[in-house]
């Protein structure tokens, strides 16, 4: 089995993150080539000497999908050479397992593209406090396999990926827009982690259950970077992560140092009491979650990491 792998990289300070490293090392046990697309101007791209096969690094404002189309369009040339290509992005803290037995137990699957996760839900894009089922396949981690790679439809759809000014949009048009078009031509899928249908974003909502018990091997930076703090609780991740994994922690707890933005949390509610609360708030409808998170953030604020 051959394959090549686009990550998609950004980091505000211009640097390639010792986290990034490991997780770049890692997917290099299983593919032949790396392709690193950074959206910035790298300024240690030395790290990355012996890890990536080419590096593209120069800011174009496409999000993680203008970086996904960069290395597509460079691997294009000679793409019948790979049987998958792997789409997988910097958003990520891992891997905590080992990413072999993972791919041997997806590629005995009878699909033509798999992820990590997928969200039942996504949003509307014109009333933007209505969520509806919308399955897709979330874009962190994309794997496509050879009829999908040699099809024109699939050059076609990431080819003509281009600049959207609004978030939603992004996910709405390429996240969303390629599980669902991919489905249309005809080309089927399945998830790792297989769980919690009714709960809307179990990367971020159902994150401590799906590491502890379905052996998901990643976890988003955004959750002890804090950004999600109106949604879960993160209290306690390090002890979650060395719990299931020998990975190193002290790549996590630099890089959240690190980020300027992230804000330590107080902790000044019980353990318990947050993973109550967002645990039974995980599967309310998107109104109840958004309307909820605005009370927390600003008259419980206690409640929140």
């Amino acid at each position: 089995m051959k394959r090549a792998v686009v990550f998609a990289h950004y980091d505000k300070q211009n640097l390639v993150d010792d986290y990034v490293i490991y997780y770049l090392k890692a997917l290099k046990e299983i593919a032949s080539e790396v392709i690193f697309v950074s959206c910035c101007n790298v300024e240690n791209s030395e790290k990355l000497d012996g890890i990536a096969s080419h590096i593209i690094a120069e800011p174009h404002n496409e999000y993680d999908f203008g970086s996904y189309k960069r290395g597509f369009l460079y691997l294009l040339p000679r793409l019948d050479e790979f049987d998958e290509l792997i789409f997988a992005n910097d958003s990520c803290f891992g891997p905590f397992h080992n990413l072999t037995p993972i791919f041997d137990e997806m590629d005995a699957k009878n699909c033509d593209f798999w992820g990590m996760t997928k969200n039942k839900f996504g949003i509307n894009k014109h009333f933007r406090i209505i969520e509806y089922t919308q399955p897709h396949v979330q874009s962190y981690f994309l794997v496509f396999k050879k009829n999908i790679l040699m099809s024109q439809f699939f050059k076609d759809f990431i080819s003509n990926i281009k600049h959207e000014e609004i978030k939603s949009d992004i996910i709405n048009k390429y996240e969303i827009g390629l599980t669902e078009s991919l489905v249309k031509e005809g080309f089927c899928y399945e998830v790792y982690v297989n769980a919690y249908e009714n709960v809307s974003n179990i990367a971020i909502n159902k994150w401590r259950q799906i590491i502890l018990e379905h052996n998901m091997p990643l976890m988003k930076c955004s959750l002890p970077r804090l950004i999600n703090k109106n949604s879960t609780t993160v209290e306690g991740w390090q002890k979650i992560v060395k719990q299931v994994s020998d990975y190193p922690v002290e790549l996590m707890e630099n890089n959240v140092k690190r980020i300027p933005y992230v804000r330590k949390g107080r902790h000044t509610s019980p353990i318990w009491l947050k993973r109550f609360l967002f645990d039974t708030l995980a599967p309310c409808p998107f109104i109840v979650r958004k309307i909820s998170s605005l009370i927390i953030a600003k008259c419980l604020p206690f409640l929140r990491d």
